[in-house]
Protein backbone atom coordinates (compact mmCIF):
# COMPACT_ATOMS: atom_id res chain seq x y z
CA UNK A 1 0.00 0.00 0.00
CA UNK A 2 3.24 2.05 0.23
CA UNK A 3 3.09 3.28 -3.58
CA UNK A 4 -0.96 3.71 -3.45
CA UNK A 5 -0.64 5.94 -0.23
CA UNK A 6 2.07 8.02 -1.89
CA UNK A 7 0.01 8.32 -5.03
CA UNK A 8 -2.90 9.08 -3.45
CA UNK A 9 -1.36 12.04 -1.50
CA UNK A 10 -0.05 13.62 -4.53
CA UNK A 11 -3.46 13.47 -6.41
CA UNK A 12 -4.95 14.70 -3.11
CA UNK A 13 -2.10 17.62 -3.03
CA UNK A 14 -1.31 16.59 0.95
CA UNK A 15 1.33 15.58 2.61
CA UNK A 16 2.70 11.84 2.72
CA UNK A 17 2.06 12.10 6.55
CA UNK A 18 -1.67 13.57 6.56
CA UNK A 19 -2.24 11.11 3.76
CA UNK A 20 -0.92 8.38 6.41
CA UNK A 21 -2.67 9.16 9.67
CA UNK A 22 -6.18 9.45 8.05
CA UNK A 23 -5.43 6.08 6.42
CA UNK A 24 -4.76 5.00 9.68
CA UNK A 25 -7.98 7.03 11.64
CA UNK A 26 -10.14 5.70 8.63
CA UNK A 27 -9.44 1.73 9.18
CA UNK A 28 -9.45 2.20 12.93
CA UNK A 29 -12.83 3.47 12.88
CA UNK A 30 -13.65 0.87 10.46
CA UNK A 31 -12.38 -1.86 12.56
CA UNK A 32 -14.23 -1.05 15.95
CA UNK A 33 -17.35 -1.89 13.75
CA UNK A 34 -15.89 -5.51 12.04
CA UNK A 35 -18.43 -7.27 13.50
CA UNK A 36 -21.58 -5.31 12.65
CA UNK A 37 -20.33 -6.46 9.11
CA UNK A 38 -18.47 -10.03 9.61
CA UNK A 39 -20.42 -12.81 11.24
CA UNK A 40 -21.85 -16.48 10.98
CA UNK A 41 -25.76 -16.52 11.13
CA UNK A 42 -26.16 -18.18 14.72
CA UNK A 43 -30.23 -18.17 14.63
CA UNK A 44 -31.80 -21.84 13.41
CA UNK A 45 -33.82 -20.19 10.65
CA UNK A 46 -30.67 -18.33 8.82
CA UNK A 47 -28.76 -21.60 9.12
CA UNK A 48 -31.73 -23.14 7.35
CA UNK A 49 -32.06 -20.45 4.87
CA UNK A 50 -28.00 -20.74 4.51
CA UNK A 51 -28.15 -24.60 4.05
CA UNK A 52 -30.96 -24.96 1.86
CA UNK A 53 -28.51 -22.47 -0.56
CA UNK A 54 -25.64 -24.17 -0.42
CA UNK A 55 -27.12 -27.67 -1.31
CA UNK A 56 -28.14 -26.25 -4.76
CA UNK A 57 -24.34 -24.88 -5.67
CA UNK A 58 -23.32 -29.01 -5.72
CA UNK A 59 -25.84 -30.99 -3.91
CA UNK A 60 -23.79 -30.85 -0.72
CA UNK A 61 -26.25 -30.69 2.18
CA UNK A 62 -25.93 -29.15 5.96
CA UNK A 63 -23.29 -26.61 4.53
CA UNK A 64 -22.84 -23.69 6.84
CA UNK A 65 -19.55 -22.03 4.75
CA UNK A 66 -16.44 -22.99 3.26
CA UNK A 67 -12.80 -22.06 4.66
CA UNK A 68 -9.22 -21.60 3.49
CA UNK A 69 -5.96 -19.15 4.11
CA UNK A 70 -4.94 -17.17 1.28
CA UNK A 71 -1.31 -15.24 1.76
CA UNK A 72 -1.21 -11.37 2.21
CA UNK A 73 2.63 -9.95 1.14
CA UNK A 74 4.54 -7.94 3.41
CA UNK A 75 7.74 -6.15 3.82
CA UNK A 76 10.69 -8.20 4.94
CA UNK A 77 10.40 -8.50 8.50
CA UNK A 78 13.67 -7.41 10.84
CA UNK A 79 11.79 -9.38 13.84
CA UNK A 80 11.78 -13.07 13.49
CA UNK A 81 12.03 -12.63 9.92
CA UNK A 82 11.68 -16.67 9.15
CA UNK A 83 8.50 -17.00 10.48
CA UNK A 84 6.69 -14.42 7.69
CA UNK A 85 8.48 -16.87 5.44
CA UNK A 86 5.72 -18.56 3.25
CA UNK A 87 6.27 -21.96 1.36
CA UNK A 88 6.40 -19.78 -1.72
CA UNK A 89 9.50 -17.66 -0.75
CA UNK A 90 7.97 -14.86 0.13
CA UNK A 91 7.23 -12.91 3.66
CA UNK A 92 3.47 -12.95 4.24
CA UNK A 93 0.70 -13.48 6.18
CA UNK A 94 -1.47 -15.98 6.13
CA UNK A 95 -5.42 -14.93 6.64
CA UNK A 96 -8.30 -17.93 7.14
CA UNK A 97 -11.21 -17.11 6.04
CA UNK A 98 -14.42 -18.71 5.92
CA UNK A 99 -17.35 -17.46 3.65
CA UNK A 100 -21.22 -18.56 2.75
CA UNK A 101 -22.59 -19.60 -0.89
CA UNK A 102 -22.84 -15.61 -1.96
CA UNK A 103 -18.97 -15.49 -1.02
CA UNK A 104 -19.91 -13.16 1.88
CA UNK A 105 -17.43 -13.22 4.53
CA UNK A 106 -17.99 -15.08 7.70
CA UNK A 107 -15.01 -15.21 9.55
CA UNK A 108 -11.56 -13.63 8.98
CA UNK A 109 -8.55 -14.34 10.94
CA UNK A 110 -5.42 -11.91 9.97
CA UNK A 111 -3.15 -12.60 13.12
CA UNK A 112 -0.54 -15.47 11.72
CA UNK A 113 2.89 -15.25 9.85
CA UNK A 114 3.06 -17.09 6.30
CA UNK A 115 5.23 -20.03 7.74
CA UNK A 116 1.90 -21.09 9.69
CA UNK A 117 0.35 -24.08 7.92
CA UNK A 118 -3.29 -23.28 7.67
CA UNK A 119 -4.23 -26.18 10.24
CA UNK A 120 -2.34 -24.73 13.33
CA UNK A 121 -4.41 -21.69 12.21
CA UNK A 122 -7.64 -23.20 12.45
CA UNK A 123 -6.83 -24.95 15.68
CA UNK A 124 -5.71 -21.38 17.01
CA UNK A 125 -8.65 -19.64 16.61
CA UNK A 126 -12.69 -19.48 17.81
CA UNK A 127 -14.23 -21.28 14.81
CA UNK A 128 -14.06 -24.78 16.07
CA UNK A 129 -15.83 -23.77 18.80
CA UNK A 130 -18.81 -22.43 16.54
CA UNK A 131 -19.22 -26.42 16.18
CA UNK A 132 -18.33 -28.16 19.17
CA UNK A 133 -20.68 -25.90 21.89
CA UNK A 134 -23.42 -28.41 23.32
CA UNK A 135 -26.62 -28.44 21.51
CA UNK A 136 -24.84 -26.45 18.72
CA UNK A 137 -25.50 -27.52 14.99
CA UNK A 138 -24.40 -25.36 12.45
CA UNK A 139 -24.00 -28.06 9.85
CA UNK A 140 -20.37 -28.55 8.25
CA UNK A 141 -17.24 -26.48 7.20
CA UNK A 142 -15.73 -27.37 3.98
CA UNK A 143 -11.77 -27.53 3.71
CA UNK A 144 -9.18 -28.72 1.43
CA UNK A 145 -7.25 -31.49 2.49
CA UNK A 146 -4.45 -29.44 3.78
CA UNK A 147 -7.23 -29.44 7.08
CA UNK A 148 -7.74 -32.71 9.78
CA UNK A 149 -11.33 -34.50 9.19
CA UNK A 150 -13.57 -33.81 12.11
CA UNK A 151 -17.23 -34.39 12.87
CA UNK A 152 -17.79 -30.36 11.78
CA UNK A 153 -15.22 -30.33 8.80
CA UNK A 154 -14.93 -32.38 6.06
CA UNK A 155 -12.33 -33.05 3.47
CA UNK A 156 -11.90 -34.64 0.26
CA UNK A 157 -11.26 -38.15 0.03
CA UNK A 158 -7.53 -38.72 -0.94
CA UNK A 159 -8.60 -42.17 -2.73
CA UNK A 160 -11.99 -41.86 -4.13
CA UNK A 161 -12.61 -45.72 -5.41
CA UNK A 162 -16.46 -46.46 -5.68
CA UNK A 163 -19.11 -44.05 -7.60
CA UNK A 164 -20.56 -42.28 -4.87
CA UNK A 165 -16.77 -41.50 -3.31
CA UNK A 166 -16.04 -39.75 -6.69
CA UNK A 167 -19.42 -38.31 -6.37
CA UNK A 168 -18.98 -36.90 -2.99
CA UNK A 169 -15.82 -35.47 -4.07
CA UNK A 170 -16.87 -34.15 -7.11
CA UNK A 171 -19.61 -32.08 -4.82
CA UNK A 172 -17.29 -31.28 -2.33
CA UNK A 173 -14.77 -29.77 -5.16
CA UNK A 174 -18.30 -27.94 -6.83
CA UNK A 175 -18.73 -26.13 -3.34
CA UNK A 176 -15.63 -25.28 -2.33
CA UNK A 177 -14.73 -23.71 -5.17
CA UNK A 178 -16.88 -20.83 -4.00
CA UNK A 179 -13.89 -19.71 -1.41
CA UNK A 180 -11.63 -19.40 -4.34
CA UNK A 181 -13.74 -17.04 -5.95
CA UNK A 182 -14.30 -15.40 -2.86
CA UNK A 183 -10.24 -14.76 -2.55
CA UNK A 184 -10.28 -13.86 -6.19
CA UNK A 185 -13.08 -11.31 -5.80
CA UNK A 186 -11.08 -9.89 -2.96
CA UNK A 187 -7.90 -9.29 -3.90
CA UNK A 188 -9.64 -7.85 -7.22
CA UNK A 189 -11.66 -4.95 -4.82
CA UNK A 190 -8.91 -4.38 -3.13
CA UNK A 191 -5.41 -4.90 -5.82
CA UNK A 192 -3.29 -4.34 -3.16
CA UNK A 193 -3.62 -7.33 -1.90
CA UNK A 194 -2.14 -8.92 -4.61
CA UNK A 195 1.33 -9.69 -4.60
CA UNK A 196 1.53 -8.50 -8.11
CA UNK A 197 0.83 -5.20 -6.71
CA UNK A 198 3.93 -5.48 -4.45
CA UNK A 199 4.28 -6.24 -0.59
CA UNK A 200 2.86 -3.88 1.74
CA UNK A 201 5.06 -1.44 3.30
CA UNK A 202 3.41 -1.57 6.97
CA UNK A 203 4.02 -3.87 10.07
CA UNK A 204 1.98 -7.43 10.15
CA UNK A 205 -0.33 -5.95 12.88
CA UNK A 206 -1.39 -2.88 10.63
CA UNK A 207 -1.68 -5.33 7.41
CA UNK A 208 -3.87 -7.38 9.93
CA UNK A 209 -6.38 -4.56 10.67
CA UNK A 210 -6.44 -3.46 6.97
CA UNK A 211 -7.20 -6.85 5.58
CA UNK A 212 -10.04 -6.85 8.22
CA UNK A 213 -11.15 -3.95 6.89
CA UNK A 214 -11.34 -4.94 3.47
CA UNK A 215 -13.28 -8.22 4.10
CA UNK A 216 -16.05 -6.04 5.75
CA UNK A 217 -16.14 -3.42 2.90
CA UNK A 218 -16.28 -6.57 0.44
CA UNK A 219 -19.42 -7.78 2.74
CA UNK A 220 -20.52 -3.74 2.53
CA UNK A 221 -20.50 -4.55 -0.97
CA UNK A 222 -22.43 -7.46 -1.80
CA UNK A 223 -24.88 -5.96 0.50
CA UNK A 224 -25.19 -3.12 -1.32
CA UNK A 225 -25.87 -5.31 -4.52
CA UNK A 226 -22.25 -4.72 -6.15
CA UNK A 227 -21.01 -8.15 -6.56
CA UNK A 228 -17.69 -8.40 -9.22
CA UNK A 229 -17.39 -11.30 -11.26
CA UNK A 230 -14.03 -12.74 -11.94
CA UNK A 231 -12.00 -16.14 -12.05
CA UNK A 232 -10.61 -18.13 -9.48
CA UNK A 233 -6.86 -17.14 -8.97
CA UNK A 234 -6.41 -20.62 -8.79
CA UNK A 235 -8.98 -23.65 -9.15
CA UNK A 236 -9.01 -25.73 -6.00
CA UNK A 237 -7.93 -29.24 -7.99
CA UNK A 238 -4.71 -28.20 -8.70
CA UNK A 239 -4.14 -26.10 -5.57
CA UNK A 240 -4.62 -29.15 -3.90
CA UNK A 241 -1.81 -30.99 -6.56
CA UNK A 242 0.32 -28.08 -5.76
CA UNK A 243 0.24 -28.53 -1.78
CA UNK A 244 -0.13 -31.95 -1.44
CA UNK A 245 3.53 -32.62 -1.13
CA UNK A 246 3.93 -30.07 1.09
CA UNK A 247 1.13 -31.42 3.74
CA UNK A 248 2.47 -34.73 3.45
CA UNK A 249 5.81 -33.68 4.68
CA UNK A 250 4.41 -30.86 7.45
CA UNK A 251 1.39 -34.01 8.50
CA UNK A 252 3.22 -37.48 8.46
CA UNK A 253 0.53 -40.18 7.21
CA UNK A 254 -2.16 -40.89 9.33
CA UNK A 255 -2.05 -44.84 10.46
CA UNK A 256 -5.49 -46.88 9.97
CA UNK A 257 -6.04 -48.49 13.19
CA UNK A 258 -8.76 -50.75 15.30
CA UNK A 259 -9.78 -47.32 17.08
CA UNK A 260 -13.43 -45.98 16.39
CA UNK A 261 -12.98 -42.42 14.44
CA UNK A 262 -16.02 -40.71 15.04
CA UNK A 263 -15.22 -38.22 12.07
CA UNK A 264 -14.61 -40.89 9.18
CA UNK A 265 -17.99 -42.68 9.97
CA UNK A 266 -19.52 -38.73 9.51
CA UNK A 267 -17.94 -39.07 6.71
CA UNK A 268 -18.76 -42.84 5.47
CA UNK A 269 -22.55 -42.26 6.49
CA UNK A 270 -22.61 -38.88 4.47
CA UNK A 271 -21.34 -40.73 1.18
CA UNK A 272 -23.93 -43.87 1.58
CA UNK A 273 -26.95 -41.85 2.47
CA UNK A 274 -26.63 -38.52 -0.01
CA UNK A 275 -24.21 -40.19 -2.76
CA UNK A 276 -25.13 -43.46 -3.68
Amino acid sequence: MGSFQSATADISNISQFSMHRSIRQFTDALYKRRVDYISSPMTREKQVEQQARFVLIAGFPRMHGVIDCTHIGLRVQLNHPKFFINRKGFHSLNVQLVCDHQSRILTVDARYPGSSHDSFILSQTNVPTLFTRPNQDCGWLLGDKGYPLSTWLLTPLRNSRTAAEHSYNDAHSGTRCIIEHCIGILKQRFLYLQRSGGALQYSPQRVSIFMVVCCMLHNLALMMGQPLEVEPALPPDEKEAQEEEEDSHRHPARRHCCHRNPAREVQTHLIAARFT
